[in-house]
């Protein structure tokens, strides 16, 4: 995007783009995102939003702006809450188009952060699960009929096994017989989708409005402490399930390499971890949670595992067009990733489940 670009939307803010520095936020991989200084002074955050992606830009910055009322009001006031506000520019409105009809944001910048990749200490895995625990608390109090869905589907795993499941009936791209070990593993799981469908179907799990991205890069932290501050990247916020935001902390906390890590005996899952984060979760939330969700959390963490490990899968076999790749069986590392920490949470069920009842009562 040209400086005249930028000076276009920042203008429509308010802001003199002459005396601003503007440096590119690498991390994320959907919307555009830029920093924003003022005569290196203040920061702001500024945000193309990817409407290939996300359908309705305009309903999706309405779930933001009822996320930082929901938040204001719990903490006592807009500059109270530490969730930065999405911030209005001259017309009123909390966006604002370019001549390409782009739908562009601007965000308060949180000062004194940072954020973790790995949950490397129990401790980090603790405050992290604190910070979506608390984020879940407040937003138990939300009616999630006044929420869009983001991205239909997005956690819809009936849909994903029968992606999966077409792309190895047409293999687009002659890749069936290098996947034939992760493709048998998945389909030996299908009726996972069955039973979180009547899960949902029967209310023995509520829908709530969830973050649905528990990610822990997704949390700030203090700079020099292990304290959060807030949750951040809330695109997703949407009705959902909190069998998706646990279970996809314990996808993404309890291994100590990264997702896409091309050797699968190095995925670990780590039962310190795993205690960790459940304590930190279920702290101040386990009281306004149902039977039926305590019940079911160590399924939700079976569906994200192979929710996630399906859609690596299906990407591969149809040509990894979805996610980036950087090698050639990039996105079959993915899945395999994801194939082996699920299978290590299956052999330690017991031990598991026992942890999350001591960690309920």
């Amino acid at each position: 995007m040209g400086e005249t670009r930028f000076s276009e939307i920042l203008i429509n803010y308010g802001i003199d783009p002459e005396v601003c520095n503007i440096s590119e936020f690498t991390r994320g991989h959907i919307n555009d995102s830029y920093i924003v200084e003022v005569q290196q002074s203040y920061r702001f955050f500024l945000q193309r939003i990817n409407h290939h992606v996300f359908k309705d830009p305009g309903g999706l910055i309405e779930n933001h702006v009822k996320v930082n009322d929901a938040m204001a009001a719990h903490y006592g006031g807009e500059k109270k809450s530490p969730y930065p506000r999405i911030i209005k520019n001259k017309d009123q409105k909390y966006f604002c188009n370019d001549r390409e009809g782009n739908f562009w944001r601007l965000l308060e910048f949180v000062p004194g952060s940072r954020s973790f990749n790995i949950a490397s200490t129990s401790a980090i895995a603790y405050e992290g699960a604190a910070a979506f625990g608390a984020f879940q608390t407040v937003m138990n109090k939300e009616r999630p009929s006044a929420y869009i869905t983001t991205i239909p589907g997005f956690h819809h795993l009936g849909n994903r096994l029968r992606q999966l499941q077409k792309a190895v009936e047409v293999n687009p791209k002659g890749r069936v017989n290098n996947a034939r070990p992760e493709i048998t593993f998945v389909f030996d799981r299908m009726e996972y989708a069955t039973k979180l469908e009547k899960l949902l179907l029967k209310k023995i799990i509520p829908l709530r409005v969830t973050h649905n991205d528990t990610k822990l890069n997704n949390v700030l932290f203090k700079e020099n402490e292990i304290k959060y501050i807030c949750v951040v990247d809330l695109d997703t916020v949407m009705p959902g399930t909190v069998l998706y935001d646990y279970g996809d902390m314990v996808r993404t906390f309890t291994s100590p390499v990264e997702e896409d890590e091309p050797d699968p005996s190095k995925v670990l899952l780590r039962t310190d971890i795993f205690e960790a984060l459940t304590k930190g979760y279920l702290g101040a939330l386990k009281d306004s949670l149902t039977t039926g969700e305590k019940e079911h959390l160590l399924f939700g963490a079976k569906v994200m595992l192979l929710m996630i490990g399906t859609r690596f899968l299906t990407d591969f076999l149809e040509g990894d067009h979805y996610f980036k790749i950087a090698r050639k069986e990039h996105n079959l590392d993915r899945s395999r990733n994801q194939f082996a920490l699920l299978k290590q949470l299956e052999d330690k069920e017991n031990r598991l489940q026992a942890i999350i009842r001591s960690c309920l009562q």
